[in-house]
């Protein structure tokens, strides 16, 4: 190809945005690192969507919220996983840039910097929303609000992704579940870091909440 090119933004991680005026490409794009094996030459390049380019992406989502229960509800065809304890918050990713989002629409990005970056490394499309919890792990890995308050700057924290609302722009909610969960996890490459995680979904709900109840968890979510 040939053609210009403007630098629109130069992060302080060696990611770039620029806009390309070529004969085959013509656009805005952004290289950010990747990372995907832990080796930092390996960055991704991603098409964004200008100003003034397709319009109609929602970003008015909200998250499904649980009916609390004594018991676990009766059905073959239900998923069970841990219920995570710590802010749930929805990830949209718009042209590799990633905000989060709390049930009550308040912006996390500021306060989870580090996972909304993980989340744009990790996720396969320039346009998409996620669903899951921003938690901090005890020093046995279980997810613990208590470690979430305290703050402490070794604490680690990550982000257990439990569903996808749309993909390349377009919403995925119509899905039934177990579809969105094997879209899920096509969209996710985890190989890169431990920050974003996919939380493991059971079909034993009676064995997964024995196992909780024994590691001292809050409960697990049936769906």
């Amino acid at each position: 190809d040939a053609g210009t090119y403007e630098l629109v933004e130069e992060k302080p991680d060696g990611g770039l945005t620029v806009r390309l005026h070529g004969k085959r490409l013509d656009g805005t794009w952004t290289l950010v690192p990747a990372a995907l094996d832990g080796n930092e030459k390996n960055w991704l390049l991603l098409r964004k969507r200008d100003d003034d380019g397709p319009a109609g992406l929602r970003n008015d989502y909200r998250p499904m919220l649980a009916t609390l229960a004594e018991q676990l509800p009766a059905g073959d065809e239900r998923l069970f996983e841990v219920k995570w304890d710590g802010y749930r918050a929805l990830g949209y990713v718009r042209g590799g840039d990633a905000k989060l989002v709390s049930r009550n629409g308040n912006d996390l990005t500021g306060r989870f910097p580090d996972v909304a970056r993980a989340l744009a490394q990790t996720v396969r499309s320039p346009d998409c929303v996620v669903d899951g919890e921003v938690c901090a792990l005890d020093e046995k890995g279980r997810p613990s609000f208590s470690a979430m308050q305290q703050g402490k700057r070794d604490t680690p924290i990550v982000y257990a992704v439990f569903d996808v609302l749309e993909i390349d722009g377009a919403p995925v909610l119509d899905l039934p579940l177990k579809e969105r969960r094997e879209r899920l996890e096509q969209l996710l490459d985890l190989r890169g870091g431990k920050t974003v995680q996919l939380s493991a979904a059971f079909d034993d709900g009676q064995a997964l909440l024995d196992a909780a109840t024994e590691q001292g968890l809050e409960g697990v979510m049936a769906k």
